[in-house]
């Protein structure tokens, strides 16, 4: 009874501590789950009243707000399970390092027990009667029995707090075992969100319309803007291999007059210190991020993409990153470097960045309706580069991003991933 009663106290006080520990994160996710709910209620109205006014008013200004409403609730909806997915990876994280504490307090326990046993066994203590046979006095019996009772006691309070410890670590693996499933459960949810958010853009006015003007330019033109594309390929890739020589020339100039400044400061007995205020961080360090933070949709890859109307196919050199309503959007740089291109060269690709990230290697942010920096600017990853636009060869406000190596395109994908 004694035990089971302390296991009760204990197994609650773990409970208490957990909710008390918890507050926020329980109160975050209580509120995020209702959020998603009302969310729901009101995508679920809007695709109502929407299927309520037809395809005959899908041009209407109701409509369109209507539409426009559910896409911003999706979006929210996605913003909220990234939130959810956010917060019970963090939790499951520290139950797992609670858990880790728990499972070495036990081996500890277990230890100790083992080690007690061992201690009765080799003191050959098998009963009273052979404690009691060896005193030589009645004071002897009293003191005898008090250190009995005292051992005793010790011995079963080791076992409880033995017990105490296991059953705390198995309502811990419960625990984890239901935000493992949980988190399962949220991360299919905003999978499905995904593909359901997708559809909305890919079926907006805004989409529509880029995707028909593409089209109809394509079947007037298709000869000449073949014609245009390779030559202005030829051009970019020139371009950016002779800036990138010239570039390389310079470091090479500046480290060689550096180490001529070394020397010289050695030899005169003086301080050298290096300069190297001006130069970014490497792609190396950083790797390469998201160009756009608020746009994580695509509607055109790298590579063939086909053109239903003509049954041809027109190579992508980039990723073309937009949703509807995305004009002035933030374009960041993917990784530091040095500006090589910040305007429009009148080759199609609008208002246009270019920046060299060394090794070779550069990215180029087309169509912006305005850019933020100049050329031989030194930009760290994340720099505001400009804002997203409809410049140049284009057909709707988007931000064409490529990634090129010793001039030549490649695949973006392999260097920033594919969005969410």
């Amino acid at each position: 009874m004694k035990i089971k009663r302390i296991l009760t106290v204990f197994v609650c006080f773990i409970l208490l501590m957990s909710v008390c520990t918890g507050v926020n994160a329980a109160d975050t996710m209580a509120t995020l789950q209702e959020k998603q709910q009302q969310l729901n209620a009101s995508i679920k109205e809007n695709e109502r009243l929407l299927a309520d006014m037809g395809d005959s008013a899908k041009d209407t200004e109701k409509y369109l707000e209507l539409y426009d409403e559910k896409m911003r609730a999706q979006e929210e909806l996605l913003d909220s399970l990234n939130e959810q997915i956010r917060l019970l990876e963090a939790d499951i994280s520290a139950k797992e390092a609670d858990i880790k504490k728990t499972e070495q307090a036990v081996v500890v326990g277990i230890s100790k027990f083992k080690a007690r046993i061992r201690a009765i066994y080799v003191s050959g203590n098998d009963s009273l009667a052979s404690v009691l046979t060896g005193a030589t006095s009645f004071y002897d019996i009293l003191a005898a029995l008090e250190f009995i009772e005292r051992v005793a006691e010790n011995d079963n309070a080791m076992i409880d707090d033995l017990n105490i410890q296991i059953e705390a670590l198995e309502i811990q693996r419960e625990d984890l075992n239901q935000n493992h499933a949980d988190l399962e459960n949220v991360i299919a949810e905003a999978e499905t969100e995904k593909i359901r958010l997708k559809e909305t853009y890919d079926g907006h006015a805004e989409t529509l319309a880029m995707q028909q003007a593409m089209i109809e330019d394509y079947k007037d033109n298709a000869a000449e803007l073949e014609q245009q594309q390779a030559a202005v390929e030829q051009e970019i890739e020139a371009f950016i291999k002779a800036e990138q020589e010239r570039l390389a020339r310079e470091e090479a100039e500046r480290k060689a007059a550096e180490e001529a400044a070394r020397k010289a400061a050695l030899e005169a007995g003086k301080n050298f210190e290096s300069d190297d205020s001006g130069k970014y961080t490497s792609y190396s360090d950083t790797g390469f991020i998201w160009p756009v933070p608020t746009v994580r949709n695509t509607s055109d890859g790298y590579g063939n993409r086909w053109i239903v109307e003509e049954q041809r196919n027109n190579f992508h050199k980039g990723l073309d990153i937009t949703k509807p309503g995305c004009k002035g959007e933030t374009i960041v740089a993917s990784a530091g470097g040095t500006v090589i291109q910040a305007s429009d060269s009148g080759n199609g690709y609008g208002k246009c960045v270019i920046i060299d990230h060394g090794n070779k290697i550069s990215t180029l942010y087309a169509h912006m309706s305005k850019t933020a920096v100049s050329v031989g600017q030194v930009v760290e990853q994340g720099e505001t580069l400009g804002y997203i636009g409809s410049t140049g060869n284009s057909y709707g406000n988007h931000l064409h991003f490529e990634v090129r190596v010793n001039g030549q395109h490649t695949d973006p994908t392999e260097y920033i991933g594919h969005g969410e």
